[in-house]
């Protein structure tokens, strides 16, 4: 589940696992690639690369794997 307290660490991080310490990765790296791929995914519905069934898929996709409607925002809004 993404969480604020995962986002604040991927924030942190800029976006790169690789910055953060080695002991603080374990266990990290699914939800990384997820999160990289939610931010790709928002950008081109963005700048309207997508088509409609897509937009849907991702909301869907956010629903079910953001802890709740803020951490969706956040997603949303940020500037990763």
């Amino acid at each position: 589940m993404i969480d604020h307290a995962f986002l604040d660490r991927y924030e942190a991080a800029a976006g790169e696992l690789e910055r953060l310490p080695v002991e603080e990765r374990a266990g990290l790296a699914s939800r990384w690639t997820i999160v990289d791929e939610l931010l790709q995914d928002l950008h081109m519905i963005k700048h309207g690369y997508t088509t409609e069934g897509y937009e849907r898929h991702v909301e869907r996709q956010l629903k079910a794997l953001c802890a709740d409607e803020s951490v969706v925002a956040r997603l949303k809004g940020s500037g990763l």
